[in-house]
């Protein structure tokens, strides 16, 4: 993983050299380069869990970048700080979004929940109870 940021990073800091990428309004590259490389370090892991889930599930290599997509999207939500009833809803829409494109709920759910802790499956119906 590490050999992978370090990379991503050197290539991103080229750019940035170059003024190939936007920088910081106050010139501040070392802080803008740290910020990129925890960011990186972060999508890596993410990219990481998400590959070992789809991996145990026997989900086809060549639908893993969509939902690599998925979970990026998912993700970006999760890191906004709102609280866990709204993030739920919003990912439960997400899904819904995701199941259109023809991905399948079952692995969306799991990702959301083994990777980012966002349990979305729908609690057991309790059954009424029987006649005495």
């Amino acid at each position: 993983m590490a050999k992978e940021v370090d990379r991503v990073c050197e290539k991103y800091e080229i750019k940035l050299g170059l003024g190939q990428m936007p920088s910081r309004v106050d010139q501040d590259q070392e802080r803008q380069v740290m910020k990129y490389r925890a960011a990186a370090a972060k999508s890596e892991e993410l990219r990481k869990a998400v590959a070992a889930t789809l991996g145990r599930l026997g989900v086809a290599s060549i639908w893993w970048p969509y939902y690599y997509d998925f979970v990026r999207t998912l993700a970006g939500h999760r890191n906004q700080g709102l609280p866990e009833a709204i993030k739920r809803a919003e990912a439960k829409v997400r899904v819904d979004l995701w199941v259109s494109r023809g991905l399948v709920r079952e692995v969306l759910e799991a990702i959301s929940c083994e990777c980012l802790n966002l349990d979305l499956r729908e609690p057991p119906v309790a059954e009424p109870p029987k006649p005495v």
